[in-house]
């Protein structure tokens, strides 16, 4: 288990910022245009912070940048299926490579989600598609997606924790604890009123993230087996939470249909990010020890 924390706002804190390319240099310099056709996740993550800087100086052609990023970046996170469950009310899937699946919902602040625990613990992403859609077919790539492999080809023991110690919460956070922050997993972190990066990371089998941004943009990444799987900007007044499944396998000896499955143990890692001067909430969660049909929630 590996963490690093982000800053609260209200600790000041005096910092080298490093400007991604096209960044603004000396006054009355042209800065160069958004790469809004990125050719990879890296070039991605710069034109979302690019996006973020922005958004402090022009809301409105942030906001028009991050909608026409949108396909690009749905591609480069390789979404398989989106649901809107209600206007600006979203349920996407996303294939992990090399194995595995993501399922993430977005909204409105204040508004309530569709995926609860009993959802995301009861159903597959190709049930959870059915649900959604009043039955429709899913698509081929997401029955692919959560397909069982026949053979485990070994998993890597899980992480042990080594959590930092953090600040006491106020009162007035008392009540975010007990609504916003995951209750429960093998590890669980949560970030009230913070500025700036945070990540964590563990061998899990399944592990879960949520953003609340109520400053300015907010930024997610999700990292699957060492390599970057996905980047999300999250808008003030949105939130976005995310359920990443390891690739599973067949506990059954080779050939025989007994309909036991497990789940990888695999490396997930979640980077959270913003501005300095902007504000989020973030939690995270890590499941490792469970079985199969025990790991859908956190």
């Amino acid at each position: 288990m590996k963490l690093g924390c982000p800053i609260r706002r209200e600790v000041l804190l005096m910092a080298a910022v490093l400007c991604a390319a096209g960044c603004s240099g000396a006054p009355g310099e042209e800065q160069a245009p958004l790469d809004l056709n990125p050719s990879s996740q890296e070039e991605a993550r710069l034109t979302l912070q690019r996006i973020r800087e922005l958004h402090d100086e022009d809301p409105v052609a942030a906001l028009d940048a991050a909608r026409r990023l949108g396909p690009r970046l749905d591609a480069l996170n390789h979404l398989i299926a989106r649901v809107e469950v209600a206007p600006e009310h979203f349920v996407d899937f996303y294939e992990l490579k090399p194995d595995g699946i993501l399922v993430s919902e977005s909204g409105r602040l204040g508004e309530g989600s569709v995926l609860g625990d009993r959802e995301l613990a009861a159903h597959s992403s190709a049930e959870l598609y059915r649900q959604l859609t009043g039955g429709a077919v899913p698509p081929a790539a997401l029955l692919r997606a959560q397909g069982h492999r026949e053979v485990s080809s070994g998993s890597r023991a899980p992480a042990w924790a080594a959590v930092e110690p953090e600040a006491r919460s106020s009162a007035a956070e008392a009540s975010l604890l007990n609504s916003f922050c995951y209750p429960s997993g093998d590890f669980v972190k949560c970030w009230l009123n913070v500025a700036g990066n945070g990540w964590a990371s563990a061998n899990s089998k399944s592990s879960f993230a949520k953003v609340e941004a109520w400053g300015t943009v907010a930024g997610i990444w999700f990292s699957y087996e060492l390599s970057v799987n996905g980047s999300w900007n999250i808008n003030p007044g949105y939130w976005r939470s995310f359920s990443a499944y390891s690739g599973s396998y067949a506990t059954c000896p080779p050939l025989v249909a007994c309909g036991n499955f497990e789940y990888y143990i695999r490396n997930h890692r979640w980077d959270t990010f913003n501005n300095a001067g902007g504000g989020y909430h973030a939690t995270l969660a890590f499941r490792w020890n469970c079985s199969y049909g025990l790991c859908g929630s956190p």
